[in-house]
C-alpha cells in the first residue's frame, strides 16, 4: 500500500508518516497542493491524506484531480477545524473520509482497515477481470463447458508468463499433455517442446537424459551427450508423471529452476538454460510431501498457478462434442470416412462415468468405427460394459450411501484446497468463484479462514 501525505505542518507529516510506516505503507510527502498533485501523478498512491488548508490553495480544489481514474486515490481530508459543511462538501466531491486534528488513532485505524479491505477486493477483482477478459484462442482442446473455457483462459494467461512454472493436475487420460502443448504453442517460444516421463527411467538414466553427460563420465559414456534441458533451451521441457521423480533428481531439478544453470554428468562447466518448466501428475503431491516422497521446497516452487483438469464425467456436454470430434477425425484417419453417432449410441456414451477420461472415450470411438459397416455408430458397436450399465438410481430413504449435493461440494472444495496447498486465491480461481464466496463456503463448512 502507498500513501501520500499533503500537509504544510512538518509535525503532522512526521507523526502520521510514522503511524503509516508501522502499518507497512510506502510513503511520500508534500507541503503544498501543487507539490502534492505532482507527486500523486508520479507516485500513484492508494491513499492521500490531504490537508484542507494549504499555503497555495484550499485542499478541496485539488481533491477532484486526485480521484480521477489516472490516479484513483482514496482521499482522506484533514483539518484543524471540525467543520461539518466542509466535510460533507468534500465527501460529495469524492473524499473517502474526513479527519479532525489532532487525530484519534483508533478511529484512523478503523478507517484504514475499511479502505485497505476495499482496495484489496478491487485488486483481486481486477485480476479476475484480466483473467476472464483474455481472448480465448482455441487449441486442440475440445469442449465448451465452463470448466474448459476457464482452462482455455488459464492457458492464455500462463502463455504470457513464460518464467512461471506450470503444474497440470488431473486424472489419468484427462489430457494433461494437450494442455502442456497448448501452453508451449501459445507462448510462441523459439525452442522445441521436449517431453519426458519421470516414471520410466532409473535415477542414473534420468539424470543423464535431463542434464547430459561428458565423455568418460561413466563406463558406457563413449561420447558427449546433450541433455534435454540443453535441447529445450528457449523452449519448454515437459515432465509427465512428475510425482514419480526420484528424490535425488528432485533436488537437482529445484536447483535448475532456481538458477537456470546445470552441469552435465561428469562436467565442470555450468550450462545456462532458458527452458520453461511444465509438470503434470495425477498424484496428490501434497500428500506425497507429507509422506516424504516429494520435496516440499520443490512442491512450492512449481505450485505457483496449478491448472486442474476436470474429469470427463464433470464436463457435461463436452462428452458429446468429443465423441463427435473423434468419430469425424478418426474415421477419416482410418480411411473409413467420418462417422455419425446415433442418438441411442450417444445416450449410452453420455450416461457412462468414463473412469479413463478422454483417452477411454477415444478408444471406444475408435473401436466403434472399426465395427461400424455403415456411416452410423450404433449402440451395438459400443462395448457391452457401457451398454449394460444401470440407469441412474432414484433417491430414497434406503440410499444412505448416496451423498447429498452439499456434501459432494464440500468434499470437492477440500480436494482443491489440498491441490493448491490451501492457497485461497488459486482455489477460488480453479473453482470459478470469488475469494469472498469461497470464504463464505469455508465458514459454512466450519473451516478457519486465515
Amino acid at each position: 500500500m502507498k500513501a501520500l501525505i499533503v500537509d504544510d505542518e512538518p509535525g503532522i507529516r512526521f507523526s502520521l508518516g510514522y503511524f503509516l510506516s508501522q502499518r507497512g505503507y510506502e510513503l511520500q510527502e508534500a507541503s503544498t497542493s501543487a507539490e502534492g498533485l505532482s507527486r500523486a501523478r508520479e507516485f500513484l498512491p492508494d491513499i492521500v491524506f490531504l490537508d484542507m488548508h494549504l499555503p497555495d490553495s484550499d485542499g478541496e480544489l485539488i481533491l477532484p484531480h486526485l480521484v480521477v481514474p489516472e490516479i484513483g486515490a482514496r482521499v482522506i481530508m484533514m483539518t484543524a477545524y471540525a467543520q461539518i459543511e466542509k466535510a460533507v462538501r468534500s465527501m460529495k466531491c469524492g473524499a473517502e473520509n474526513f479527519l479532525a486534528k489532532p487525530f484519534d488513532l483508533e478511529q484512523l485505524s478503523l478507517i484504514l482497515e475499511r479502505i485497505e479491505s476495499q482496495i484489496q477486493r478491487e485488486k483481486e477483482a481486477e485480476q479476475y477481470r484480466q483473467l476472464y477478459s483474455t481472448p480465448i484462442q482455441r487449441t486442440e482442446l475440445i469442449g465448451n463447458s465452463s470448466l474448459m473455457l476457464r482452462i482455455q483462459r488459464l492457458i492464455a494467461l500462463m502463455a504470457e508468463n513464460r518464467s512461471t512454472p506450470v503444474l497440470i493436475l488431473g486424472e489419468s487420460g484427462s489430457g494433461k499433455e494437450l494442455i502442456a502443448r497448448a501452453i508451449h504453442r501459445r507462448s510462441k517460444q523459439k525452442g522445441p517442446l521436449v517431453e519426458i516421463n519421470s516414471a520410466c527411467l532409473s535415477d542414473a538414466l534420468l539424470e543423464s537424459e535431463l542434464f547430459g553427460h561428458e565423455k568418460g563420465a561413466f563406463t558406457d559414456a563413449s561420447g558427449t551427450k546433450i541433455g534435454l534441458f540443453e535441447l529445450a533451451n528457449n523452449g519448454t521441457i515437459f515432465f509427465d508423471e512428475i510425482g514419480e521423480m526420484p528424490l535425488s533428481i528432485q533436488a537437482k531439478l529445484l536447483k535448475v529452476l532456481d538458477t537456470k544453470k546445470f552441469r552435465r554428468v561428469g562436467g565442470v562447466t555450468d550450462i545456462t538454460t532458458n527452458a520453461r518448466f511444465v509438470g503434470a501428475t495425477n498424484r496428490d503431491l501434497l500428500n506425497l510431501v507429507h509422506k516424504g516422497a516429494f520435496r516440499e521446497d520443490l512442491y512450492y516452487r512449481i505450485h505457483v498457478m496449478p491448472i486442474l483438469i476436470p474429469p470427463l464425467r464433470e464436463r457435461g456436454n463436452d462428452i458429446t462434442l468429443l465423441a463427435e470430434h473423434f468419430a469425424h477425425t478418426l474415421g477419416n484417419d482410418m480411411g473409413k470416412g467420418a462417422k455419425r453417432i446415433s442418438l441411442a449410441a450417444m445416450d449410452v456414451l453420455v450416461r457412462y462415468s468414463w473412469p479413463g477420461n478422454v483417452r477411454e472415450l477415444r478408444n471406444v470411438i475408435e473401436r466403434a468405427i472399426i465395427l461400424a459397416e455403415g456411416e452410423e455408430i450404433l449402440p451395438v458397436h459400443i462395448p457391452s460394459e457401457l451398454r449394460l450399465q444401470p440407469l441412474p438410481l432414484q433417491m430414497n430413504s434406503a440410499d444412505a450411501h448416496i451423498k447429498s449435493l452439499q456434501k459432494i461440494e464440500d468434499e470437492y472444495i477440500e480436494h482443491v484446497l489440498r491441490v493448491t496447498g490451501n492457497h485461497h486465491t488459486n482455489t477460488a480461481t480453479l473453482l470459478g468463484i470469488s475469494r469472498s464466496t469461497l470464504h463464505l463456503k469455508l465458514a459454512k463448512m466450519k473451516k478457519s479462514v486465515p
